[in-house]
């Protein structure tokens, strides 16, 4: 789902570009998923109890706009379930995509289930208005509802997209980590599956820190869920 086809994710991304930029870096970044340390919370600021995460489809789990699964993500994805971050609940591994189970259409719901199928892992379904910055409550309700965590600072959010992945989880009060090249084919590494407004965010990110020496801000024990 482009950001641009998404008005209300658009709006609040550049209130926070202009006001707080920070809020859209990452706590860690990773070329892709295949690279996230296991566990997960010695790799983030403050060596956090973490017991539920948040992975992104489009472009992380899968090449963009499809569920086509290659084996490295698949193998990956079981060494997270496997994890002893993640093992202890089956819910504690949840797929939020802004495609796979953001609508009611067809396509979302069929590709929403074929990944529940193939991966053994549950896909938010979504309330169309509330896509990805917005759905923040939805994902706390899941995690509470099946018993896995209440506490947004044991969550950690997996993706591509600052605009998205990163601001969800500064809007929850969890943590981010950040697929700096999005999806990869191990077999063909030099193919670059992002789009135009992933690259902007590259450059964004470079320039924040690098130029401006800004970091991400810890995760905040409230739940603002609203514009800056």
């Amino acid at each position: 789902m482009p950001l641009l086809s998404n008005v209300p994710a658009l709006r609040l991304t550049l209130a926070y570009a202009l006001h707080d930029p920070s809020c859209l870096l990452p706590h860690r970044t990773i070329p892709t998923l295949l690279s996230l340390p296991l566990p997960v919370g010695p790799c983030l600021p403050t060596n956090p109890t973490i017991r539920a995460i948040v992975l992104d489809k489009d472009n992380t789990i899968c090449p963009p706009e499809t569920a086509k699964l290659h084996s490295s993500f698949v193998n990956k994805i079981e060494k997270i379930k496997q994890s002893s971050e993640f093992s202890h609940n089956a819910h504690s591994i949840l797929i939020v995509s802004n495609t796979a189970g953001s609508s009611a259409t067809p396509e979302h719901e069929a590709e929403a289930k074929l990944l529940e199928a193939e991966l053994g892992l549950p896909v938010l379904r979504q309330h169309p208005d509330r896509r990805k910055p917005l759905c923040g409550p939805d994902i706390l309700e899941y995690f509470k509802q099946h018993g896995v965590t209440d506490n947004p600072r044991e969550i950690v959010v997996v993706g591509d997209r600052l605009a998205t992945d990163v601001l969800v989880a500064h809007q929850m009060g969890s943590w981010s980590l950040w697929c700096r090249n999005g999806w990869r084919n191990p077999e063909i590494p030099g193919r670059d599956y992002r789009g135009f407004l992933s690259k902007m965010e590259n450059r964004f990110e470079r320039i924040m820190r690098g130029g401006l020496q800004k970091t991400a801000p810890l995760p905040r024990t409230t739940l603002p869920m609203k514009e800056p």
